[in-house]
């Protein structure tokens, strides 16, 4: 059985949206760099999340640990995420909608600390 501390390069996210339909909040967990929060702006939008964003991420110190663009594709009841830096892909992810919210999961593209 493969223990949780072994498990690398992986995290959830959850976006809602607020008051403003352009805007979405994020709460997020890393296996390697901890959890906080997000905001994400968006550049292009639909309903149901799908879009393109650019989203600043914070660690539980409100510090910023990232500043990403992000693509929502909805595909059926399914949402493909793929999170950039300078045009380099950083991320990639797959998400439901629960409870009015996109629940997520993802992997880094690369390990690396210094990524963001």
């Amino acid at each position: 059985m493969i223990e949780c501390s072994t498990l690398t390069n992986i995290g959830h996210v959850k976006y809602t949206k607020t008051q403003t339909s352009r805007t979405l909040k994020a709460v997020w967990v890393h296996n390697d760099y901890g959890q906080g929060t997000g905001v994400a702006v968006a550049k292009t939008c639909t309903s149901e999340f799908e879009g393109t964003y650019q989203v600043t991420y914070l660690d539980i110190h409100e510090t910023e640990v990232a500043y990403l663009d992000l693509k929502i594709v909805k595909s059926g009841d399914i949402f493909h995420l793929t999170w950039s830096k300078n045009q380099k892909v950083t991320s990639l992810g797959i998400g439901m909608i629960h409870e009015n919210a996109l629940c997520a999961g993802y992997y880094d593209t690369k390990h690396s600390p210094t990524q963001f």
